[in-house]
């Protein structure tokens, strides 16, 4: 059967801010790297902030983006300069960068509050817009960018890709502000300041240019929005300390620390040009928010008086909310080995528009409904336990694991069942602290039945934990035919989990479970596939 290679998804990964936490040029980091777009997205990814920001500098330096600090002194030259041009602060960098690692939602999702904002276009065909446009300039640094970030525009998903509070705000620039300047930038940056020259080209405007330049986000200029977005990012709930290490205790109650959340609200407003959208309040009153435990740290640590369970508490009129946190009795020998797990406490707005409004009164209500419901950065504390105990063998240890699996079972398509006949999935799993952390799981099963022939395709990366790793994806495709007939292609949203059964801490076996549907009801696609899975662990 003809095989066709999967398009690896675009994702729209936005200009970013700046340079260093410390506010300015090629100071740090190694700011003005300009990397290539899968060495961008790489970074943009990196658990290490510092890499994060260097991301974000590269996005700037490829795409044009210029760069001052609150006072107006450029730190990079971009291809519309000055007050009135395409710019960000450098103090919003780690914003920006962190903006890359928020949760996603469908596009069709950020489309609809575009329409709602004053967009007159229907949501689903400024999705088509895009999705247009990204076909067209595929070979564009950014789509590039966009395919190394999972973002998958190469389906027809009714919903569209998944996206995140970064791809938002790169779509909103590349659809709706105009990449060309009235005049053009020096083809130099000025003399010894260490600067990267601009572009000779803005790299973005690809959907501005397929349709977004007969568009209107509202009466402000384009600009203003896509400052308004990062405003609003820019409100954080910031937790201390930054990390932490627990030790249960010996026939009782282990260490303890004091996790403080504060809403930042703090913003390094220009002092140049015209007045923003968003100007945010001294401080946010008091604010709703929850204390979200990891499911790894269950039975490892207690909140405040006890127990595991979500809290719910309301901030003094600073912003600022305390939780104890408590690690358990231990339940070994002091002998036994130690071991450790690492979950992060995560602290959650309840009300994302109660929490724009504290942060922004007075702001219009089209704006905030526009902004409020996007994805967005979360407080966040990795927190490890330590405690004595031997190692259960039948779970997913640290290190890397990596096996096959043949699986069996059905597939309904268009009224046809069909078995798998061939192929196999494959899958490496890195664990580490108690968590599935990295590696990727792909499937290839050559199914039949009847007149029917069909292949299964498509990757994805696994999380979960010790006792169970699990995958979901939506890039997937099966590739059909009923006879001589042409080939059919659908996507496929695919999730899956491997549960361990037994092991000795270097072989594992266990089971396989995987669903699949597809992503469109019309083309009647679900069923489900078992396997029996052996794995081993390179250390």
């Amino acid at each position: 059967m003809a095989r066709r290679s999967i398009v690896g998804g675009l994702v729209l990964a936005l200009l970013l801010p700046l340079a260093a936490c410390t506010g300015g040029g090629s100071r740090g980091d190694g700011a003005q790297v300009a990397l290539s777009p899968e060495q961008t997205a790489a970074a943009l990814a990196s658990p290490d902030p510092a890499q994060r920001r260097r991301g974000a500098w590269s996005l700037l330096a490829n795409l044009g983006v210029a760069v001052y600090t609150p006072t107006g002194e450029q730190v990079l030259a971009g291809v519309r300069p000055g007050a009135d041009g395409v710019y960000v602060l450098d103090s919003q960098v780690e914003t920006l960068a962190e903006m890359a690692g928020t949760a996603r939602e469908p596009m069709l999702a950020f489309t609809g509050r575009l329409s709602a904002l004053g967009v007159r276009r229907e949501p689903a065909a400024l999705l088509e817009l895009y999705r247009t446009a990204y076909w067209q300039g595929r070979t564009w640094w950014l789509v590039r960018l966009l395919q190394a970030r999972k973002v998958d525009f190469s389906g027809d998903g009714e919903l569209g890709p998944s996206v995140d509070a970064l791809s938002e705000w790169l779509m909103l620039l590349d659809a709706f502000v105009i990449p060309d300047a009235g005049a053009r930038v020096p083809a130099r940056a000025p003399m010894g300041s260490g600067q990267r020259p601009a572009p000779d080209t803005a790299g973005w405007g690809l959907a501005y240019a397929a349709g977004g330049r007969e568009l209107s986000l509202g009466s402000a200029p384009a600009t203003a929005y896509a400052q308004a977005l990062l405003s609003w990012q820019d409100v954080r709930i910031r937790l201390s300390p930054q990390t932490a290490r627990l030790t249960q205790g010996p026939g009782g109650p282990g260490d303890a620390v004091d996790v403080v959340a504060t809403v930042d609200v703090v913003q390094g407003a220009p002092k140049f040009g015209a007045r923003p959208l968003l100007t945010a309040d001294a401080a946010p009153g008091v604010v709703d928010l929850a204390w979200l435990p990891p499911a790894q740290l269950a039975g490892h640590v207690e909140l405040g008086d006890g127990g595991f369970a979500p809290r719910r508490v309301v901030t003094d009129a600073a912003g600022r909310a305390t939780l104890r946190m408590r690690a358990t009795a231990d339940p070994g020998a002091p002998a036994d080995p130690e071991r450790a797990v690492t979950g992060v406490l995560q602290a959650v707005p309840t009300d994302n528009l109660r929490l724009f409004r504290a942060a922004f009164s007075g702001a219009p209500e089209a704006l905030a409904d526009f902004l409020a419901p996007m994805p967005r950065t979360v407080g966040r504390l990795p927190v490890t336990v330590a405690w004595h105990g031997r190692e259960d063998c039948a779970t997913f240890t640290d290190g890397e694991w990596s096996g096959t699996a043949t699986v069996s079972g059905a597939v309904r398509v268009g009224g046809a069942t069909v078995r798998p006949v061939g192929g196999q999935v494959t899958f490496r799993l890195v664990v580490s602290g108690g968590n599935v952390i990295d590696g990727e799981v792909g499937q290839v099963v050559e199914l039949s039945g009847g007149r029917v022939t069909a292949t299964l395709d498509g990757t994805a990366r696994p999380a979960g934990g010790p006792a169970a790793a699990t995958f979901a994806h939506t890039g997937g495709t099966l590739e059909w035919a009923v006879g001589d007939r042409p080939v059919t292609t659908a996507k496929l949203a695919v999730e899956g989990r491997f549960t361990p059964r037994a092991g000795d801490c270097a072989t594992l076996s266990g089971d396989l479970a995987l669903s699949v549907r597809g992503t469109r009801v019309a083309d009647g696609i679900a069923g489900s596939l078992t396997a029996q899975f052996t794995a081993t662990s390179a250390g």
